[in-house]
């Protein structure tokens, strides 16, 4: 029987509470992610003097504007070591994506695993929690190794699919102004409504199809492709589904991150004069909420992950 999105959500549950440790490799896997990706701009700061710029800017205000004022000068100076700092960064940010694409193989290999080992009706029944239970080191290695140039591959195609969207965006934009440019504002108001409709529908799939792309990714038999192909087909397939599993974990992620500028602002106002327990306090919510954030994630992946796979059974018979 097809699965409902409420059967979904259980087993999402349950599964992320089987496999916990998850949640803690995932806040790993965002924060390397973050710290490689900002290394990899710092070869084009050294290439074109920007330490300097912000040490001095530590004496003199003027010193960081002057320098992004002279940047184009500066980098047409410095040529050869600019095409050095670029290959640098180049490898930096690469890595950063195969790392990604290591972490992601491991956890959604660990998903996929525990919704396929766990009883088809494993959400109702007792100790429903152990039949997904399969999360251990060496099988996350084991799973991170096997699928990380899969989900390497899929990071380009996922931006090269957001700057596409970017570009769809920028072309309405553009009509939009033509549009006024040429007949007036009635017709830059049709352009603009008769656009946005189908524009914020494809944001809509596009974000659907990303979410069930990622465990998608590891069950296709046909690698990156199949797996992006599989996402788009359980989309179309199950949109009423896919959208409520989206709808509750946009509106769970929204309560998180409205909590947490309540207690940061409350922070604020307190013990903003109490600077050592202000910073701790600041610190300790920032903490939370990227755990939280960690946990979201992971649950709404174990939810898609079951529905894929239940999908994908169904198709296979």
């Amino acid at each position: 029987m097809r699965r409902t999105a409420i059967e979904c959500l259980r087993r999402g549950a349950l599964s992320t509470r089987a496999n916990f440790g998850l949640v803690f490799l995932a806040l790993l896997q965002n924060l390397l992610f973050l710290a490689l990706i900002v290394a990899s701009f710092v070869p084009f700061v050294i290439v074109l003097g920007g330490l300097a710029a912000l040490r001095g800017d530590v004496q003199d205000p003027r010193a960081l504007e002057g320098w992004l004022e002279n940047l184009w000068t500066i980098a047409a100076q410095r040529l050869p070591a600019l095409g050095l700092g670029l290959l640098a960064s180049l490898v930096i940010g690469l890595a950063a994506v195969a790392l990604w694409g290591w972490f992601q193989g491991g956890i959604m290999g660990t998903l996929v695993a525990a919704e396929r080992q766990a009883h088809p009706q494993a959400q109702n029944r007792p100790a429903a929690a152990g039949w997904f239970k399969t999360l251990t080191g060496r099988d996350f290695a084991g799973w991170g190794g096997r699928y990380m140039w899969r989900y390497f591959w899929f990071f380009h195609l996922y931006v090269t699919s957001a700057l596409v969207i970017i570009l769809l965006a920028l072309v309405l934009a553009l009509g939009i102004g033509f549009g006024y440019q040429s007949w007036g504002a009635g017709a830059a108001f049709g352009i603009g409504c008769g656009g946005a409709l189908p524009f914020f529908f494809l944001l809509l799939v596009f974000a659907l199809w990303y979410l069930a792309a990622l465990p998608a990714v590891a069950v296709a038999d046909g690698r990156v492709v199949g797996g992006a192909s599989l996402g788009l087909h359980v989309v179309g397939r199950r949109l009423g589904a896919s959208l409520l599993l989206f709808l509750v974990l946009l509106i769970v992620s929204l309560v998180v991150a409205l909590g947490a500028m309540v207690v940061q602002g409350t922070v604020n106002l307190l013990l903003r004069q109490r600077f050592v327990i202000w910073v701790a306090l600041y610190g300790a919510v920032a903490l939370l909420q990227w755990l939280a954030s960690s946990l979201i994630n992971v649950f709404g992946m174990a939810s898609f992950t079951s529905l894929v796979v239940s999908e994908d059974q169904e198709a296979r018979g």
